[in-house]
């Protein structure tokens, strides 16, 4: 049975030129996950992470306007190096909203497919989707 929704959801495929192991660790390990987490012109603390199956976590992103954003959320499956799941809540009260990577091995590449459910509107999930695209771009970098 099909199910139709008004709900829009954002997916985000890249081959990134790491092994599927060094991609996923990229992702749970603070040190790693803080190096490049946030879109560009962001540095950010990972103030709380525990990388495990309804563990925590909290991302504080400074901008370069000098604001600060957080965000939360728990993990909700961690299958190390295929996949996890996250959920995923900003600070200012938006409602929580699932990030679930897969990685694939292609060679000595990973297939990273992102996939964002939740997003309430077509211009919430634009926005995600370019400051997923832009912290995906840091990611590649910090894996060269």
């Amino acid at each position: 049975m099909n199910t139709v929704t008004d709900t829009p959801v954002l997916e985000i495929t890249r081959m990134i030129d790491a092994e599927p192991e060094r991609v996923f660790d990229a992702w749970m390990k603070r040190e790693r996950w803080q190096a490049w987490i946030g879109p560009d012109g962001t540095n950010s603390d990972v103030t709380e992470f525990e990388p495990k199956v309804g563990g925590r976590y909290r991302v504080l992103m400074r901008l370069s306007d000098g604001r600060e954003i957080g965000v939360t959320g728990v993990f909700k499956t961690i299958d190390r190096p295929r996949s996890f799941a996250m959920t995923w809540k900003w600070d200012s009260g938006e409602h929580d909203s699932l990030v679930t990577l897969t990685f694939r091995a292609v060679g000595n590449k990973t297939e990273l497919t992102l996939r964002h459910d939740g997003l309430l509107t077509p211009e919430n999930c634009d926005g995600h989707n370019k400051g997923w695209n832009s912290a995906l771009n840091k990611l590649e970098k910090y894996l060269k």
